[in-house]
């Protein structure tokens, strides 16, 4: 599969084009907005395949660890709390825009 690459000027021209290329070829086109700033753009079905691909991928990751730690391989916390847990990995608590 080829992937064009445009930048976002470009891109905004051919919008149209590109998101039909993208649902009805399965042709996915990189935007670039800068160097530092890029996307791609694909059809909802593809992104919802790589959401499935991404879920499936944590489960097993969860299931992974859970019987790492059923082995005693594992040691696991526990939280009290939402806030605790997003504090100990220095997130920002839930709800707050920081």
């Amino acid at each position: 599969m080829t992937t064009d690459s445009l930048g976002i000027v470009e891109a905004r021209k051919k919008l149209g084009v590109l998101v039909s290329r993208a649902v009805h070829g399965h042709r996915p086109t990189r935007i670039s907005r800068s160097e530092d700033e890029r996307a791609v753009l694909i059809s909802e079905e593809e992104y919802e395949e790589l959401l499935r691909f991404r879920r499936e991928r944590e489960a097993s990751q969860v299931r992974e660890a859970m019987a790492a730690h059923e082995r005693g391989e594992l040691r696991m916390h526990r939280y009290e709390s939402r806030d605790d847990l997003h504090a100990d990995f220095g997130l920002p608590a839930p709800g707050d825009r920081s």
